[in-house]
């Protein structure tokens, strides 16, 4: 298999992985490496859970959470991501948002919502790059590459609570790894567009590897030095 970056020719890229894993870091860092647009999957459903949760809506009350993501503007600015022209990177980012999303992101109605916005963004695109749990599987199974990210538990879980006791949000590490592997758990399992490798996707194991080191690997792959 081989890849290559050549003017002219448009290519879509999907980043798959468990939480904590480094999918958004890499892929944001890659898209301004390679001047690519980028999606955030799990920033929108980061978004919907922020809203059902503010809004205190009970899950089960489908045509209230549809017709506030219908009539929802979300629109990504220097990968941060704006809800009806408010940032809201900041909130959707709390622990609070980690230990909900699952439960939302298993919602298949709301998956149906979410991905039409995210396939019509894709559709429109000429260099994309999209990271989430379903991209090479679901959302872009045409994706010219495919990247699945891995880590242990315990890796993903100390860089959430360095991340974490940076933003001075209190954490116990225990009880972070605990919810990560409850997170695998439920996103492995979902009946809706679950974690899952695709087929033909490349596995890259982050455990020894800094962010710098995997945004270049995937970039040497996209330049044949394979």
């Amino acid at each position: 298999m081989s890849f290559s970056l050549t003017m002219g020719v448009y290519m879509k890229i999907a980043i798959d992985g468990p939480a904590g894993s480094g999918k958004s870091t890499i892929a944001k860092l890659l898209s301004k490496k390679l001047k690519f647009e980028y999606i955030d999957t799990g920033a929108l459903y980061r978004a919907i859970t922020y809203i059902i949760n503010k809004e205190k809506i009970d899950i089960d009350n489908k045509k209230k959470i549809t017709d506030i993501i219908n009539s929802s503007v979300f629109k990504f600015n220097e990968n941060k991501l704006y809800l009806n022209g408010f940032c809201i990177e900041k909130e959707i980012r709390k622990n609070i948002i980690s230990q909900n999303v699952s439960e939302i992101a298993a919602q298949p109605f709301i998956r149906i919502l979410l991905n039409k916005i995210i396939k019509s963004t894709s559709d429109n695109s000429e260099n994309i790059i999209i990271d989430g749990r379903d991209i090479g599987t679901v959302v872009l199974p045409d994706a010219d590459l495919k990247i699945y990210l891995d880590a242990s538990s315990s890796v993903r879980a100390l860089r959430r609570y360095l991340e974490l006791i940076e933003k001075k949000e209190p954490v116990d590490l225990n009880k972070l790894e605990e919810e990560i592997i409850i997170r695998d758990y439920l996103d492995i399992n979902r009946k809706a567009d679950p974690l899952k490798k695709a087929d033909d996707a490349i596995i890259i194991v982050t455990d020894d590897l800094n962010i710098r080191q995997v945004v270049d690997k995937i970039y040497n792959l996209l330049n044949n030095d394979l």
